[in-house]
């Protein structure tokens, strides 16, 4: 059943071609095998009076036109036998009637039924032959005549007459039959259509939350399967719009507010030391006016993240790139904290050695205990003896802009109270950077569009990494993951 669910419509309508063609033969078949059951049933309802056959009035003149003539002595008697003709005139075609002697069973005179040796003989012969033996009734009788009784034996083809009316009758049924079961099977299909339809003019007045119906499995169905995907994708993407369309709103609206404070205090000192004539105070107002540049510096920079975090046509050339390489951003980002007074704790992989021999370019994310010899190792060395490398697919460009990102909000909004610890592991295939510092206290504003965080994500996703960002108790954790490859270089 779930096989022909899925068959498609040219092969479903094959199917049921032959399957309701050989049902109609065979009803066709049982029909006309049983054409003379009907005909005996019809003899006991009403429309006996439309069936091909005498009545009880034959039978009565019958009787009537035997006592006008007498019977000829013998089949021999001529002058008898035309005297005796004129008693076989009220037979119709069909009917044929046979005069017997009463005592001795000889044949007197007789007339057989014309339709023999008529124009429609060819068509009577083709009908006598489908209607069987079935087709001729014969009926016996004892009637009274001038001279006597004799025998009368009556012969009738009428049933002959029943065949044709229900051959095409049986014929034109099944025709109906298969033609009607075929209507059904394209109506059914047509139904289908006219909801896809309907749904679709549905989702061009702008419905995109009521769901395309579950139709079958053949083309139709799935093409009402990929509509609803569609629909939903659709509906998503419409969803995302619009709330994309809300943060940039609010964003704006934000930065519009937080780049006017800082201009009006800018031009506030500088209307201020353009009218004040003492060297020291200049320098005083010129210091803050440095100080509030450098918060527009920083907005600024918040709104080149934010166009690039919705800019959807990057796609960086990605390459290999050593591990080293990422270990020593981190440390020179460190050093830096340490120059802007924080206490910075760093551990970061020793290289070790193992014996174990990589493979170039083999993913090392299988996640298996027997896969995982690597993940304590940062280098080790081939059979060649040359030094081998843990790389990841990367761009140092997006390095820089990812460290560049954590490391500014650690300055910005970390305390400098608690060290700030950094710590890399490698497990499981992949480097992994923890990133922990205090939060200041009584901090009004942190980020709340959460830009710069966004911005990491994004370009680690298009590193095949990850990014795991919260505050926990008054402590920001941030945790990248990349997935590593170990690489001979050539």
């Amino acid at each position: 059943m779930t096989k022909l669910k899925t068959m498609k419509i040219r092969s479903q309508l094959f199917l049921l071609v032959l399957t309701a063609g050989f049902f109609c033969f065979l009803l066709y078949h049982f029909l006309w095998m049983y054409k003379w059951q009907v005909y005996d049933l019809l003899h006991a309802t009403p429309l006996q009076k439309v069936l091909p056959y005498p009545d009880d009035d034959f039978w009565l003149t019958l009787r009537q036109e035997a006592l006008k003539y007498s019977v000829p002595e013998s089949e021999d008697d001529s002058a008898g036998v035309k005297a005796f003709e004129p008693f076989f005139d009220f037979a119709d075609e069909y009917t044929g009637i046979s005069v017997y002697g009463q005592e001795d069973g000889l044949f007197r005179a007789g007339k057989y039924p014309s339709i023999y040796t008529s124009d429609n003989r060819v068509l009577f012969d083709i009908l006598y032959k489908w209607a069987d033996v079935h087709g001729e009734h014969t009926y016996d009788i004892s009637a009274e005549f001038q001279n006597g009784y004799a025998q009368v034996m009556v012969t009738l083809l009428h049933p002959t007459l029943f065949v044709a009316p229900y051959f095409f009758s049986c014929f034109g049924f099944c025709v109906i039959l298969f033609f009607l079961i075929l209507v059904i099977f394209i109506n059914r299909k047509m139904r289908s259509v006219i909801l896809l339809k309907q749904t679709i003019l549905q989702m061009a007045s702008g419905d995109l939350e009521s769901s395309v119906p579950e139709l079958y499995q053949d083309e139709i169905g799935i093409l009402a399967h990929e509509l609803d995907n569609l629909r939903a994708a659709l509906s998503e993407t419409i969803t995302q719009e619009q709330a994309n369309r809300k943060a940039n709103q609010d964003l704006i609206f934000a930065l519009s507010h937080d780049l006017r404070t800082p201009l009006t205090i800018l031009n506030g000192y500088l209307e201020v030391a353009k009218l004040n004539q003492t060297l020291e105070k200049q320098a005083e107002y010129l210091n803050r006016c440095l100080n509030k540049s450098d918060e527009i510096k920083e907005i600024t920079d918040r709104i080149f993240e934010y166009a690039y975090l919705y800019e959807e046509t990057e796609t960086p050339e990605l390459h290999p790139v050593s591990i080293r390489l990422l270990f020593r951003h981190l440390e020179e980002n460190a050093d830096f904290l340490r120059l802007m007074g924080f206490t910075v704790n760093i551990t970061l992989p020793e290289e070790a050695s193992s014996s174990i021999q990589p493979q170039k370019d083999v993913p090392m994310n299988s996640g298996r205990e027997e896969d995982s010899a690597l993940d304590s190792v940062s280098s080790f060395p081939d059979y060649s003896g040359r030094q081998n490398q843990l790389y990841f697919d990367g761009e140092e460009t997006l390095l820089k802009r990812i460290f560049n990102n954590l490391f500014s909000n650690i300055i910005k909004y970390g305390s400098k109270k608690e060290p700030v610890t950094i710590t890399g592991s490698i497990r499981y295939g992949k480097i992994s950077i923890l990133l922990e510092n205090s939060v200041k206290e009584n901090l009004s504003n942190i980020e709340s569009t959460q830009i710069g965080l966004k911005s990491v994500g994004k370009m680690l996703l298009l590193m095949d990494g990850t990014l795991e960002a919260k505050t926990r108790c008054e402590t920001f954790i941030a945790i990248l993951e990349i997935p590593l490859f170990a690489h001979i270089p050539s």
